[in-house]
């Protein structure tokens, strides 16, 4: 019994250590994201997505990066803007982008793993991204027109509203404490604070939940045998990182917390993780989520989700294999 209370007591601590530790960079993070949907300025900029022809896959790839919304709100958002008229490629660069890297992520990233690891993984998002959309882009004429995506026709109407008949898709964000706040005051503080606290939930619960599992996993398992995997010269854990997070709901914070925690590094230490498999751990995982593949999988035909799927694996070994074999 005593040795139960025990173990309890030393994963508390540890826990707390390392929360306390990133409490800043999360403030800092969920403030930024807060000032961004309180003016929503990354609905201004989703507006203008369709005026850039051809150059709308890139747009789409550097706005999917600087939104704050993660994987599952960005899926609706995705399928109003095919409805409305945008091609694929674009819409399946923003699905992509958009969970990898937000404002607040970035800051976070960067308290984490260092700003050198929130660089690579900014440019390794908008990448992958943007070869994702141009390999659909090639693909429109075979069955992959946005015409063509979906599994039946979608009812008319707006996601917003209560009614709407398909309740996968029917958007929540009215019942949001930030909607109700703008509704009854239209104060703009009262909103950014409502936002504020919004963002810290989402925010820090996934990263409370991978540093939780974390110090768990690293009392269970050895620690040396998962540092050597990350830190490892080899190509294969690149390839078993990849495969073993896409039946895994990891956001890419989550994951990052669960790096840190294995290392714990000191202000300014920066942590020995492979450039391989740290993309195969950090990209792989989050571009995979399972609550979007279920949703995707229900809502567009089954080539479409298996095309998404391959440009999602197959971009992330793309991706963690060049930076493996870098000169630098």
């Amino acid at each position: 019994m005593d040795s139960a209370y025990t173990f309890a007591i030393d994963l508390v601590a540890k826990l707390s250590e390392e929360a306390l530790y990133i409490l800043p960079y999360l403030l800092l993070g969920v403030f930024l994201e807060a000032t961004i949907r309180t003016f929503k300025w990354h609905v201004k900029l989703r507006r203008v997505l369709t005026r850039f022809g051809g150059l709308s896959i890139v747009v789409a790839a550097i706005l999917g990066v600087a939104s704050p919304l993660c994987a599952c709100a960005t899926l609706p958002l995705v399928i109003s803007l095919l409805l409305a008229g945008l091609p694929l490629a674009p819409a399946v660069t923003l699905l992509i982008t958009s969970p990898l890297m937000s404002p607040g992520g970035y800051v976070m990233l960067a308290a984490m793993l260092g700003i050198g690891w929130a660089n690579v993984l900014l440019i390794s998002a908008i990448l992958l991204g943007i070869f994702a959309g141009y390999v659909t882009h090639l693909l429109r004429t075979r069955g992959f027109s946005a015409r063509e995506v979906f599994r039946r026709a979608l009812p008319e109407g707006d996601f917003h509203d209560e009614d709407y008949p398909m309740e996968e898709l029917r958007c929540a964000c009215s019942e949001q404490l930030s909607h109700r706040v703008e509704r009854r005051t239209g104060s703009k503080p009262l909103v950014f604070l409502a936002k504020l606290a919004e963002g810290s939930w989402k925010i820090g619960r996934v990263a409370m939940i991978g540093l939780l599992v974390e110090v768990l996993v690293t009392a269970i398992v050895p620690n040396d045998w998962v540092v050597a995997l990350l830190q490892s010269d080899s190509i294969w854990p690149i390839f078993t990182l990849t495969f073993a997070t896409i039946p895994l709901h990891l956001p890419q914070i989550t994951a990052a917390s669960m790096v840190f925690g294995l290392y714990l590094p000191d202000p300014g230490q920066l942590i020995p993780l492979a450039r391989g498999p740290g993309i195969a751990l950090l990209i792989g995982g989050p571009v995979t989520a399972l609550p979007v593949m279920a949703v995707f999988l229900s809502m567009f035909k089954k080539r479409v989700f298996a095309l998404y799927l391959a440009l999602t694996v197959g971009g992330t070994l793309l991706l963690a294999l060049s930076y493996h074999f870098l000169p630098f």
